[in-house]
């Protein structure tokens, strides 16, 4: 009996203190598991870290391994986005040197300025507000797609496309952006003041220029060698 008081005292005890160890069970089930999830998290992060790294490392380098090839077969999207790059820093060493400007880098002829453009291309139109946006995007929605499809061969289409497309975010970033398009090259000549204008519209008239000439006076000219072959192949 004395053995019996005993055993039942102690199991008594153990399953006084059974609720409170299930407790310290359940948090440290819960403790593993917020630790598993938190070092997946970890894990992933530390993934897209070095991937990061690796894409801003490794990509440079591919850029100058292959850079015969991009000239050759130049990427429309990548190349836009370098001039779309090259467009935003200029306009910001003009935003945040404005209170230097102007500046006459060659007198009467060339000035350094600072002007705040709400309408379309060298000024024109200054009552346009969304007209502009909404051209922009067309376009660049548009020669977007286009590129995707166009030959590798197509070299001088490539660079006309990657200008237009380049030069119109440009602007088109300062429009959403400020509601206006910095402007800063003037030139004179005699008294007449050229528009200002700025690195994305020069990007879009060279686009433009370069497209027309490939339109007008390359393709031509593949076309007939093309006629030629067929008629060549036609008469053998």
């Amino acid at each position: 009996m004395i053995f019996m008081q005993i055993f039942l005292q102690i199991l008594f005890t153990n399953m006084r203190k059974l609720p409170k160890r299930l407790k310290i069970l359940h948090r440290y089930l819960i403790l593993r598991t917020v630790m598993k999830e938190i070092s997946k998290a970890l894990a992933c992060i530390v993934t897209l870290i070095l991937s990061g790294l690796y894409s801003l490392v490794m990509y440079p380098l591919y850029l100058c391994r292959n850079l015969g090839y991009h000239f050759r077969s130049p990427s429309v999207l990548l190349y836009a986005t370098i001039f779309f790059i090259v467009d935003r820093y200029t306009k910001l060493l003009v935003v945040n040197h404005s209170h230097q400007l102007p500046i006459k880098v060659i007198d009467d002829f060339f000035t350094l300025t600072y002007v705040k453009n709400p309408g379309v291309a060298f000024g024109w139109f200054p009552d346009w507000r969304l007209p502009p946006i909404i051209m922009a995007l067309t376009m660049i929605i548009i020669i977007s797609y286009y590129s995707l499809k166009l030959p590798e061969e197509e070299r001088l289409t490539r660079w006309s496309l990657a200008l237009l497309v380049g030069g119109a975010i440009g602007n088109l970033y300062d429009r959403v952006v400020y509601g206006f398009v910095v402007d800063f090259f003037l030139f004179h000549f005699g008294s007449f003041d050229f528009p200002v204008f700025n690195i994305a519209d020069i990007a879009i008239d060279v686009g433009v220029f370069m497209l027309f000439v490939d339109i007008f006076f390359l393709s031509p000219d593949e076309d007939e060698e093309n006629n030629n072959e067929s008629l060549a192949s036609t008469s053998a």
